[in-house]
C-alpha cells in the first residue's frame, strides 16, 4: 500500500504573522508536499511520495502500534452476519468434535483398546495441532483467503473420522486419523475464522466473537449426546463414519460463504518481512509476555475436564448415559459463556478484565467444587460453573488481543500467542491421565482423581495470576473497562 500525495491546496490569508507551531518531529514523519508548480514539477513530488509506505506493506510495526486495521466497520449486515453464522457453524462441527471425545474415548477405554492416559493423547493430538500449526496455518489464511483454507479442512475433519471407523482396534492408526488428520482440519478451519468477526464488528466486537465461539460449546454438548445414542445404537465404527459425513455436510456450505475484508498477502511479494508471521518486537513488551506464559499455562488443565468427566462419571457409579448428559451439559455452559462473557465484556468490564475472571473462576471451581462431587448435584454444579468460565477464555481471547495491541496486528500476534499452547495442549489432558494412573485408576473411585484436580485448579490460579498482572500494566485504575 503506498500513501499518495496530493499536491492540492486551498490558500488562505493567515489571521496572524505568528510563527504556526512546531510539529514534533519523529523517525516516521513525512515532510510536508510540495505545491505543484512549474518550479515543483509534479514527476518530482509523485516521486517522493512513492518511497513512503505503509506497516501494512513492509510488515513493520512499532511496539506501540495498537490502531485498528479500518477506519469504519460495518457492526450489522447480511454480509457480516453472514461471516458469523458461517464460522459459526464451523466451530460447532470441528471444535465440538473435539469436546465430545471424552465419549469415544470412555467408549474404547471399554473395548479395552488402550488405558485413558494414552486414549487421551488423541485428543490432545486434535487440539495442540491448532497450536503447532498457529503461525503457519494463520500466514495461509493471509495469503489465500479463510474461503480456501476451509475448503480444505472441512475435507479433512470429514476424511478423518470416516477413515478411523476402520481402525478402532488399532490404535496407532486412530493417532494417524481421528488425531492427525482430523486435528489438521480442524486447525484449518479454526485459523479460518477465529479473527473474521474482528474484521466486520467494532462496538459488538465480543459478541460476535463470542456467539462464533459459542458453536464450539453447542457442537460439544450435541456431538456428546448423539455420540453417546449412536454408540447404544449402531457400532462403534460406524459411529465415527456417521459423525464424519454429518461433519461434512455442514462445513462445506459453511466455508464457500466465508470472505476477508482484509487484503490478500502473497508468499512472494516485493516486500519480503518476517514480521507478516512472526514479530520479535513483541517479546519486549511486558504485557506480550506475561499474556502469552498466561494463556499457555491456562491450556494445561483448560481440557481436563472434558476429557474425563464420563470417564469420572462413570468412576462414581454413573451410567454411561448420564455422564454424556453432564459432558454435554458441560459444553452448553461453555457456550453460554462464551457467549455471555462476550456480552459482559461489551457492556461492562472489557475483555481484559472478563478474561481474568475467567481463569480464576476456572481454577476456583476446579479446587472447590470438584473434589467433592461424588454425587449428581455438585458434578452438575461443577460442569456448569466450569464450562461456562472456560468457555468464556477462549471467546475474549481475540478481543483481549484487538484491545491491547489492535486489530492491525491482530493476525499476527494472535497466531504467535495460540503457537505458544501447544504444550498445554498436548500435554495437559495427557499429564492428568497419568497422574490418573498413578493414583490407581478409574476403578478406584473418585479419590484417584484428586492429584489431576489439584493439578488443573493449581495451574489456572497461576495463569490468573498472569492475566492479572497484564491488566495491572495495561491501567491501574481498578474500576476502568479494559
Amino acid at each position: 500500500m503506498t500513501t499518495t500525495l496530493v499536491g492540492k491546496f486551498e490558500m488562505s490569508t493567515p489571521a496572524s504573522t505568528a510563527p504556526p507551531s512546531p510539529r514534533p518531529s519523529s523517525p516516521a514523519s513525512i515532510a510536508p508536499p510540495t505545491l505543484a508548480t512549474p518550479d515543483t514539477p509534479r514527476a518530482f513530488e509523485m516521486s517522493r511520495s512513492s518511497s513512503i509506505t505503509s506497516p501494512e506493506e513492509t510488515g513493520l510495526f512499532e511496539a506501540s502500534d495498537n490502531t485498528e486495521a479500518f477506519d469504519s466497520y460495518p457492526d450489522a449486515g447480511v454480509l457480516a452476519w453472514t461471516q458469523v453464522a458461517s464460522a459459526f457453524a464451523l466451530f460447532f462441527t470441528t471444535m465440538g468434535g473435539i469436546y465430545s471425545w471424552g465419549v469415544f474415548q470412555d467408549a474404547l477405554v471399554a473395548r479395552g483398546l488402550a488405558p485413558s492416559a494414552t486414549l487421551a493423547f488423541i485428543g490432545s493430538v486434535q487440539v495442540a495441532l491448532e497450536a503447532v500449526f498457529a503461525i503457519p496455518f494463520g500466514r495461509l489464511v493471509r495469503a489465500y483467503g479463510p474461503r480456501r483454507v476451509a475448503i480444505i479442512g472441512s475435507l479433512c475433519t470429514g476424511l478423518g473420522p470416516i477413515i478411523a471407523g476402520s481402525c478402532v482396534d488399532n490404535f496407532v492408526a486412530l493417532l494417524l486419523t481421528e488425531g492427525l488428520l482430523y486435528g489438521l482440519g480442524a486447525a484449518l478451519c479454526f485459523f479460518s475464522v477465529a479473527t473474521l468477526p474482528s474484521q466486520y464488528f467494532l462496538r459488538r466486537r465480543n459478541q460476535a466473537t463470542g456467539l462464533v465461539y459459542a458453536g464450539s460449546g453447542v457442537g460439544g454438548a450435541v456431538f456428546s449426546v448423539c455420540t453417546g445414542q449412536l454408540l447404544k445404537r449402531v457400532s462403534l465404527v460406524w459411529t465415527f463414519r456417521i459423525i464424519g459425513l454429518v461433519m461434512m455436510a455442514i462445513n462445506l456450505p459453511a466455508a464457500l460463504t466465508l470472505k476477508a475484508r482484509v487484503a490478500k498477502q502473497p508468499f512472494r511479494s516485493k516486500t519480503k518481512s518476517k514480521a507478516q508471521i512472526f514479530d520479535a518486537s513483541l517479546f519486549k513488551d511486558a504485557r506480550f509476555v506475561l499474556l502469552l506464559i498466561g494463556t499457555a499455562i491456562a491450556l494445561f488443565p483448560l481440557f481436563v475436564p472434558p476429557f474425563f468427566l464420563p470417564l469420572y462419571g462413570t468412576s462414581i457409579g454413573l451410567s454411561t448415559t448420564t455422564s454424556s448428559l453432564l459432558l454435554a451439559g458441560y459444553n452448553l455452559a461453555s457456550a453460554g459463556g462464551r457467549i455471555g462473557f462476550g456480552l459482559g465484556a461489551d457492556a461492562l468490564l472489557g475483555s481484559l478484565n472478563s478474561l481474568s475472571l475467567c481463569l480464576l473462576l476456572v481454577g476456583l471451581s476446579t479446587l472447590l467444587i470438584w473434589p467433592f462431587a461424588t454425587s449428581v448435584t455438585p458434578l452438575v454444579l461443577f460442569a456448569v460453573i466450569n464450562g461456562f468460565c472456560a468457555g468464556g477464555m477462549f471467546s475474549l481471547m481475540p478481543g483481549t488481543v484487538g484491545s491491547v495491541f489492535g486489530t492491525r496486528r491482530l493476525g499476527v500476534v494472535f497466531s504467535m500467542l495460540v503457537s505458544s499452547w501447544a504444550p498445554g495442549y498436548f500435554l495437559g489432558p495427557a499429564v492428568a491421565g497419568w497422574l490418573l494412573q498413578a493414583y490407581g485408576g478409574p476403578d478406584r473411585g473418585a479419590g484417584a482423581y484428586r492429584p489431576a484436580i489439584l493439578y488443573a485448579g493449581t495451574l489456572s490460579l497461576v495463569a490468573a495470576a498472569c492475566v492479572i498482572a497484564v491488566r495491572l500494566l495495561q491501567s491501574r485504575d481498578l474500576w476502568k473497562k479494559v
